[in-house]
């Protein structure tokens, strides 16, 4: 199997292997660059993010207030912090999408009667009406995002991607041993 042979500070991976370009030192290039799994991962999101934009734009619709509507649907009166967690928002932006929504007439905030700190978020009419008619195009966001792929591919990228993104939320999950 053919190596990538600019030197000993890459790795010794197939040419195929987008490792192959990735430098182990602190040498970069343009084409390290494209092919590091971060610039990768960012490019795909910001794919998807554009497919998403299209397939909702009748809706006037984001991809993460699509993601709130499937959530509100199916858990009403569920809490913001909840949500967040949820849809791996931080707070700050969790409260500006709902602001829009709440102007939009698709979402209520109202007092949680359990703890009046808190706020609890479902659906208006109006909400569960857009969630119903955007759905088929949320669906159609996944397959068309997808669609490059044979669906064996589409099987193995699955897992793959979630098996990163668990991992990685593991390892980011505990404490810090810096001692800071």
């Amino acid at each position: 199997m053919p190596v990538h042979s600019r030197g000993a500070h890459f790795y010794n991976a197939p040419i195929s292997s987008p490792l192959a370009v990735f430098p182990v030192s602190m040498s970069v290039s343009i084409q390290s660059l494209t092919h590091a799994p971060a610039q990768l991962l960012r490019r795909a999101h910001q794919l998807a993010t554009a497919i998403a934009l299209e397939e909702l734009a009748e809706f006037n619709l984001t991809p993460i207030q699509f993601g709130l509507l499937i959530v509100l649907n199916e858990r009403p009166g569920i809490d913001a912090k909840t949500l967040c967690s949820t849809l791996s928002l931080d707070r700050a932006s969790l409260t500006g999408v709902l602001d829009r929504m709440e102007a939009s007439g698709l979402v209520t905030r109202e007092m949680d009667p359990n703890d009046r700190r808190a706020r609890v978020l479902a659906l208006t009419p109006k909400g569960r009406d857009v969630f119903r008619q955007s759905s088929r195009k949320g669906v159609g966001t996944q397959l068309t995002i997808l669609d490059p792929l044979s669906p064996k591919e589409q099987a193995s990228f699955m897992k793959l991607l979630a098996k990163l993104v668990e991992a990685q939320t593991r390892r980011l999950s505990r404490p810090s041993s810096s001692g800071s």
